[in-house]
């Protein structure tokens, strides 16, 4: 009975409360609906804010990946409009997920702002080969609410991609490219006869023209006492700071020889030539025929120059007195030298100038004369000179010297002279004076970038006396190995810090290094074997071909393209192991190898050699490290697209 009184109370509270809880859910079943409508139109937001992220970056990394050189603003912008999935672009990729309307996705190409913020394309930095990046701005105007309620007014999204220089990288082919620009550079005046230096000068980097870089002490013209015959202006230039022939990174030319690229007659005005003495040669000079300049030539053809004297018979009319003639000798070749009375001097006149052979090397000048008149002491012994019997001869010796410069004897240096006040041909000087002289070079090298088809091939000789191959990672056990892996360790250009002693200091030390290991020697077939590993897959046959006809529109990921080291001026001077600074990294185009199975291959002069151009080349992200300074796409080097934003 209790019991049924107590269930009976309760059932009659709970029906006193349903009345509450119903005013309840009325009241509260909006603001639920309102939370649920905001909840899903949050999601629905997040969901296109996220894919618009994934367009812009996707927009972004395309049109990075697609920099090439030369460069392509069109190219470029059609691939990062494409993968943007701009609404514009005839087949866009990654176009906006529903609800949304095609026209109300807008698309900028490195702008300051953002469309619904007055944004326009390239007005940050102008298009993407001048401003060296793709800046992609995605807005998503007017979303509808999930439930059509209101509208989001915008919806934003950027992703950049520089093209940055490359800092770092890992996979280069173990071969390293001394750079051609040199730190310093010195020149010396030598006495040829006994070595011993009879002034110096540094020369400074005064300019850059016609893709050299001209060095002089034109500020500071030097004396110089001549006090020998012959003189020779050796020129050193170095890498580091030492311009010490045989020093570290230092070379000196004549590269072939103990003596310099250009040469300086000292004459004495002692004695006379007048019967029976025999003649003497006083001040001789060259002058130019078709050569640029008499002395110093790298012309690719031959040209030629002329030979200008003054011989003293000890007469003013010395062919008349004297039957006199004076023939000239350079590289063999005999010449005769017509006498000018207005100037008193024996000169090459019409057909008889003198040919110069490209890369020829030193040509000395000697003089030779001849008299068919009076008596001359010959040898010691007094001769009767006559015009149909016993002539007179003898010869004045070496008395000056041309260049042909070569690779081989004159390195990088295109232009070399001696100057006093200004002008050029200061090659000769009475003994005892002490002329102010100013020496003059130009230096070029063959680290260019390839801008056509047809350039010149560069050659990199890997194995053999002073190659240029280094041992860049000592994981591998050979060269073959290395040519065919690249350098799995991390390399990184030197900011100035000193390399370690030797290789296994460096290798024990922590990544990026800065330095590499320079190896001499090597067997030959290695490189043969390395490329064909690396490029054909190892393959006999020719599996991957050249494509270099078709450049600049190499196709990507050609495994012909390789990285390279660009190490010091004069890095390979020396001979022995070393290990030296990573000035640079440069991209090289492999266009033959000896032994190639591929027919389109370029020959190469021998075995241990590399023949191909260089390029200057993006290497896409993932493939190493920014400098975080954008890409100077007019210097020699490589680049990497780099994701910034």
């Amino acid at each position: 009975m209790l019991v049924s009184r107590v269930l009976e109370r309760a059932l009659r509270g709970r029906r006193r409360e349903d009345g509450g809880v119903l005013v309840m859910v009325v009241l509260f079943l909006p603001a639920l609906v309102l939370f649920v409508v905001f909840v899903v139109d949050v999601g629905n937001w997040f969901v296109h804010k996220r894919h618009l992220q994934l367009q812009a970056d996707a927009g972004a990394l395309a049109g990075g990946g697609s920099f090439t050189w030369p460069c392509s603003n069109d190219t470029i912008e059609e691939r990062a409009r494409q993968y943007a999935g701009d609404p514009g672009n005839a087949t866009p990729y990654n176009t906006q997920i529903p609800p949304t309307d095609g026209a109300n996705v807008h698309v900028l190409i490195n702008s300051e702002d953002f469309w619904n913020e007055g944004g326009t394309d390239y007005s940050d930095g102008g298009p993407p080969c001048s401003a060296r990046m793709v800046d992609v701005k995605i807005t998503e105007a007017n979303l509808p609410w999930y439930f059509r309620i209101a509208t989001v007014p915008a919806i934003n999204a950027r992703a950049r991609v520089e093209i940055q220089g490359l800092f770092q990288t890992a996979g280069a082919l173990p071969v390293a490219v001394p750079d051609v620009e040199p730190n310093v550079a010195r020149a010396f005046f030598v006495n040829e006869a006994t070595g011993a230096v009879l002034a110096s000068t540094p020369l400074v980097k005064t300019a850059t023209t016609g893709g050299t870089t001209v060095w002089d002490n034109a500020a500071a013209p030097l004396s110089v006492p001549v006090s020998a015959e012959r003189i020779g202006v050796r020129i050193a230039l170095g890498g580091g700071s030492s311009t010490d022939c045989g020093g570290r990174f230092v070379a000196c030319y004549d590269l072939g020889g103990p003596n310099g690229l250009l040469y300086v007659r000292g004459w004495s005005s002692a004695g006379s030539g007048a019967q029976p003495n025999p003649p003497i040669a006083r001040d001789v000079r060259l002058f130019p025929g078709s050569c640029p300049d008499a002395y110093f030539t790298t012309e690719a053809s031959s040209c030629s120059v002329g030979v200008s004297a003054v011989v003293d018979f000890g007469t003013n009319d010395p062919v008349g007195a004297n039957g006199a003639s004076v023939t000239a000798v350079v590289g063999g070749v005999t010449r005769p030298l017509t006498y000018d009375a207005a100037s008193g001097r024996w000169v090459s006149t019409g057909t008889d100038f003198f040919s110069v052979a490209p890369a020829a090397g030193p040509l000395p000048v000697e003089l030779r004369w001849e008299q068919t008149i009076g008596q001359v002491n010959v040898g010691g012994r007094l001769e009767d000179c006559k015009p149909n019997g016993n002539r007179c001869v003898g010869t004045l010796g070496l008395v000056q010297r041309t260049f042909a410069g070569s690779e081989a004897r004159s390195g990088a240096i295109k232009v070399a002279e001696v100057s006093e006040n200004g002008v050029a041909g200061a090659n000769s000087f009475e003994l005892g004076t002490s002329p102010n002289l100013v020496v003059r070079i130009a230096v070029a090298g063959n680290l260019i970038h390839a801008t056509g088809v047809n350039d010149p091939l560069v050659v990199l000789r890997v194995t053999g006396s002073q190659n240029q191959s280094v041992d860049c990672d000592p994981a591998l056990p050979n060269l073959r190995e290395e040519i065919r892996y690249g350098c799995a360790p991390q390399y990184a250009i030197n900011s100035g810090s000193d390399c370690p002693a030797t290789a296994p200091t460096l290798w024990a030390s922590a990544q990026p290094w800065q330095c590499t290991a320079v190896q001499t020697g090597g067997a030959i077939g290695q490189v043969e074997q390395g490329l064909r590993d690396r490029i054909l897959g190892g393959a006999a046959q020719c599996t991957s071909p050249n494509n270099w006809a078709s450049f600049p529109d190499l196709p990507p990921g050609d495994p012909r393209i390789v990285p390279v080291f660009v190490t010091p001026f004069g890095t390979f001077e020396g001979s022995g192991n070393d290990v030296v600074p990573v000035k640079n990294f440069a991209a090289f185009y492999v266009t033959g190898w000896f032994s190639s199975p591929c027919s389109g291959d370029d020959p190469v002069p021998d075995r241990g050699y590399i023949v191909g151009r260089f390029i200057k080349y993006v290497f896409s992200l993932n493939s190493g490290g920014g400098s975080g300074q954008l890409c100077d796409f007019n210097a020699f080097g490589s680049c990497i697209a780099v994701m910034t934003e």
